[in-house]
């Protein structure tokens, strides 16, 4: 079963590492909202003097400095390294090291970060409320039925689901062509992560399929060829 998701950190052990007590006025300059080139945004808080990390739509973890500049969390086996810095003092980007991989994010601007605090909460909303994100259904329609066709429109994918769907293009329609022409989608909740569960009904079958959007409408992850309902 092929699965996209929004870039994730593992869990693991982490290794040793020399933790320091930073002044909470150092700490707050590293809130904010940093985007990579393709991927989740990493969300940055300080609560009760105590720096979070949040990728995506995942829970926030903390994360402890070992340096002015370089922090880890204590569940995985990772390092947050911030850079740059901006008129105010501020980092201008971080990366994340794992894995022997290195991801560098952007900070965004206050107004596109307020932007995307705002969707976090209405996700959260949504999820304890279990309803769908407006577009989602028909975000999700267009996207099969491209699949079906072999003519994704790319435009409704985000950078990096847009580049995997176009490596396996072949094997999502192989999966998804045979089911025939979409029917229906019904809306049936709201996952952990916050992404919309549908049953949709083909020609011939019933398939459930995950979709999740970012802030800007697009498809950030999800489950593109579907399951058998159940």
């Amino acid at each position: 079963m092929l699965r996209f998701t929004i870039a994730m950190l593992l869990a693991g052990v982490c290794l040793a590492q020399n933790e320091i007590k930073l002044d909470p006025q150092v700490l707050a300059r590293y809130v904010g909202v940093y985007r990579p080139a393709g991927g989740a945004d990493m969300s940055i808080t300080l609560e009760n003097n105590q720096l979070l990390s949040k990728l995506g739509g995942q829970n926030a973890i903390p994360i402890f400095a070992e340096s002015e500049t370089m922090f880890f969390p204590k569940v995985v086996n990772a390092q947050l390294e911030f850079g740059g810095k901006d008129a105010q003092g501020r980092p201008t980007q971080l990366t994340l090291h794992q894995n022997g991989r290195d991801q560098t994010f952007s900070r965004l601007d206050d107004a596109e970060a307020k932007r995307v605090a705002e969707f976090d909460a209405a996700r959260q909303k949504r999820i304890k409320d279990q309803t769908a994100t407006p577009g989602s259904e028909a975000a999700l329609r267009g996207l099969i039925e491209g699949l079906i066709s072999g003519q994704p429109n790319y435009d409704l994918l985000n950078p990096a689901l847009a580049n995997a769907t176009r490596q396996q293009l072949s094997q999502l329609q192989s999966a998804v062509k045979p089911r025939g022409a979409v029917q229906s989608l019904t809306f049936k909740g709201v996952g952990p992560a916050g992404a919309d569960i549908f049953d949709v009904k083909f020609a011939n079958g019933v398939f459930e399929y995950r979709v999740l959007l970012g802030p800007d409408g697009k498809i950030t992850g999800g489950q593109l060829n579907g399951s058998p309902a159940q």
